[in-house]
């Protein structure tokens, strides 16, 4: 089994910041293989060329793959699963959104395959938050369970930016 972490928008969230390398290290001391994918360009650069770097990093996306992603790392998922064509074991979208938040993103898509997206991965848990800074907050985290399904877990964490996030690692310790 493996699990692979999308970070948020570079430069403010980077692959060692944040609670990434404290999950991944906890995993990995699992028996999950992890990595942190370090994307110093998501979201400042296409959609298109984030998903070709993706691609060349020679993930191992199977169907024994949980994808974790933080705030612009969950679009990445979102388009990842558009792709696939076995599902994934589960997909944990943090700070995740999906329709336009007020900010400037080019990973956000103006439209998403909701049913290729749902048959691509077993599992679904979305963490969002009432009082995130960046309006990933509870309409982003219900519009996404909508169409999605699977867990919608709403807090007062911010933007999810604390180096350990007990719960999460809680429910990853499933597996």
């Amino acid at each position: 089994m493996n699990a692979i972490i999308l970070h948020g928008s570079a430069p403010h969230a980077t692959a060692d910041k944040f609670w990434y390398k404290n999950i991944a290290h906890s995993l990995n001391a699992l028996g999950i293989s992890t990595i942190v994918a370090d994307l110093p360009k998501l979201d400042q650069e296409s959609l298109t060329d984030t998903l070709v770097k993706i691609r060349e990093m020679n993930l191992g996306i199977n169907q024994n793959t949980i994808l974790i992603g933080h705030s612009a790392g969950t679009n990445i998922i979102l388009a990842l699963l558009e792709q696939l064509t076995k599902p994934v074991k589960a997909v944990y979208l943090i700070a995740g959104y999906c329709q336009p938040n007020g900010m400037r993103h080019t990973t956000l898509k103006k439209s998403y395959d909701w049913k290729t997206i749902k048959k691509n991965s077993n599992e679904f848990y979305i963490f969002n938050s009432f009082n995130d800074p960046f309006n990933c907050n509870e309409k982003q985290g219900r519009s996404l369970f909508d169409h999605l399904g699977g867990t919608l877990i709403l807090r007062n964490d911010g933007h999810f930016t604390q180096k350990k996030l007990p719960l999460l690692m809680t429910l990853l310790q499933q597996y």
